[in-house]
C-alpha cells in the first residue's frame, strides 16, 4: 500500500543517515549541508558568504556549522579563483555518495 511504501522509504533514508553519520549532525548543520547540495545540483557554486546570507540564524552559527561539516568530512573549502579573499564550499565525495543513495 501507499503507507507501507512511505514507511519503507522513510526507514531507508533514516538507515542511510545513521550509517553515514548524517544523523549525528544537528538541524542547522543538516540544513546548511542540504543548501550546499541543492546549489551543486543546480550547477551553482557557493562562497561562505552566500551560505551566511541565506538566513541560517546568525553568522557565528553558520561559521561554526561550516567548520563542523568540514571537520566531519561533509564539505570542503576551496579558494575562489575569481576572488582571492573568498572561499567556496563544496560537497565532498562522502556527501555526494550519501545523497545519491537517498535519491535512488
Amino acid at each position: 500500500s501507499k503507507n507501507q511504501l512511505i514507511f519503507r522509504i522513510f526507514h531507508l533514508v533514516r538507515t542511510i543517515e545513521a550509517s553515514s553519520g548524517l544523523s549525528d549532525l544537528d538541524i542547522a548543520a543538516r540544513s546548511i549541508l542540504s543548501f550546499i547540495g541543492e546549489a551543486e545540483a543546480e550547477g551553482r557554486t557557493l562562497n561562505v558568504s552566500d551560505v551566511e546570507g541565506a538566513g541560517f540564524r546568525d553568522s557565528a552559527t553558520v561559521y561554526s556549522r561550516l567548520a563542523e561539516l568540514e571537520k566531519a568530512g561533509w564539505i570542503k573549502g576551496v579558494p575562489d579563483l575569481r576572488d582571492g579573499r573568498a572561499k567556496q564550499v563544496q560537497l565532498t565525495s562522502l556527501a555526494r555518495r550519501t545523497y545519491a543513495k537517498m535519491s535512488n
